[in-house]
């Protein structure tokens, strides 16, 4: 592995050996004359790989201890939720996380509008959240972050979770998402006389699918209708189903002038009927 910039004395940005983007972390890395190679021994304390060379201004404003605690959080993460994350996400997730943490020295108390519709759609994350809050805690002196910092963090990961830079629009994004989320669950518990059980493996999959529909959506991008006759199909043999499908789409016509076609309704269908079977 070869170091080829610095960022800071600890921090410096390299190339592995496979021609891989690297950011590694140890105390002194940045302090060499550049460019050098360098082996993972005890001064190399983490290597972040295919984050994003434009991320190298925010690296450079990072404490050690931030970026630390940021890097636990992503870890813990990715394995208590099992997915991919963005590569990005340790950085952006610092950044927020020392930002808070000066806001909180300057007296400034923040309350997430969301933390309600977090709570109801992201269980799991938001549990990471509080976890996250636990581990800034206990590693960053004086961060004395409140535990309404949970929701953030967990915003955070969801936006990782589906691939998100972390920039403004990315996390609106994912807010929205949220606000969307909860009038959807309501309008199928309320259509189909049903209460989702929201830890429930059917219910993240639905969540997870429609946050992803969300995001086509909002992008103006439609998946193309193959299965006309399937969805005319399902729409008889299911008609309940196809009703509260039907008053989904009408809510995302009238609110945000969005139209799902045939193919998106017959998946959200399948997912409707799954979870409303899966009880």
């Amino acid at each position: 592995m070869r170091l080829v910039k610095k960022i800071n004395n600890n921090v410096a940005l390299g190339v592995d050996d496979s021609g891989r983007d690297v950011v590694v972390f140890g105390k002194g890395v940045g302090f060499k004359h550049m460019s050098y190679d360098i082996t993972p021994t005890d001064e190399v304390q983490r290597i972040f790989f295919d984050v994003s060379r434009g991320m190298a201004g925010t690296l450079a404003g990072l404490s050690d201890n931030v970026l630390l605690a940021a890097s636990d959080i992503v870890d813990l993460a990715g394995m208590e939720l099992e997915c991919k994350l963005n590569p990005n996400l340790v950085v952006t997730l610092a950044d927020h996380i020392q930002f808070a943490i000066e806001r909180r020295h300057e007296g400034i108390d923040v309350q997430n509008p969301l933390s309600n519709e977090v709570a109801f759609v992201y269980p799991n994350e938001l549990r990471i959240g509080r976890t996250g809050v636990a581990m800034v805690n206990a590693r960053v002196e004086d961060a004395d972050l409140p535990e309404s910092e949970a929701c953030s963090i967990a915003l955070h990961i969801v936006n990782g979770e589906m691939g998100g830079a972390g920039d403004t629009s990315s996390i609106d994004l994912v807010m929205e998402s949220a606000r969307i989320m909860k009038e959807v669950t309501k309008i199928i518990e309320s259509e189909l006389g049903v209460t989702l059980d929201r830890r429930s493996y059917a219910y993240n999959r639905f969540v997870g699918h429609f946050r992803y529909l969300v995001a086509r959506l909002s992008h103006g991008e439609s998946e193309e209708t193959k299965n006309s006759s399937l969805f005319e199909q399902a729409a008889k043999d299911f008609s309940d189903i196809y009703s509260c499908v039907e008053k989904i789409q009408r809510y995302l016509a009238d609110t945000y002038s969005w139209s799902c076609s045939n193919e998106e309704l017959l998946y959200l269908m399948m997912h409707v009927n799954r979870l409303v079977t899966a009880r």
